[in-house]
């Protein structure tokens, strides 16, 4: 496949894993705001002067937005490949080409369900991406 269709294709992969580091991230901040994580001093007030949990959740609040914004590009861009794969002539290369970059579907799964050979899979795949490739460069 044209390595500029495979960028644009897998674009929503990649924005997927990005969405998964900062999920990770947020997690684990997270997780030092339950209480279980709070600890408090010796002294009858229970917060310290140097208490981290404003800035904790200052940064927690600030991956959530930046979570939104990473789903809110993976979903425009799903709808742009979504565009690119429809305007495709073919059937079996819309169809292979949206279940592996949007649904994310493993090529055998792919196969089994169309009832195709894996290498047949790929080449309707290769097809159908060099026809988006010609799309793109316009």
């Amino acid at each position: 496949m044209n390595k500029k269709a495979f960028v644009f294709l897998n674009s929503v992969r990649v924005l997927h894993l990005e969405w998964l580091r900062l999920k990770a991230k947020h997690d684990e901040l997270e997780s030092c705001l339950l209480p279980a994580a709070i600890r408090y001093d010796k002294d009858k007030v229970q917060t310290s002067p140097s208490d981290p949990m404003s800035k904790i959740v200052s940064e927690v609040m600030e991956l959530e937005n930046e979570m939104k914004r990473v789903q809110y590009n993976k979903s425009r861009q799903i709808a742009k490949i979504d565009k690119a794969i429809s305007s495709l002539e073919s059937a079996e290369e819309r169809t292979a080409l949206s279940m592996r970059y949007i649904n994310r579907v493993p090529v055998a799964k792919i196969a089994k369900d169309m009832g195709y050979s894996e290498k047949r899979v790929y080449q309707f795949m290769d097809s159908g991406g060099a026809q988006i490739a010609k799309g793109l460069k316009d």
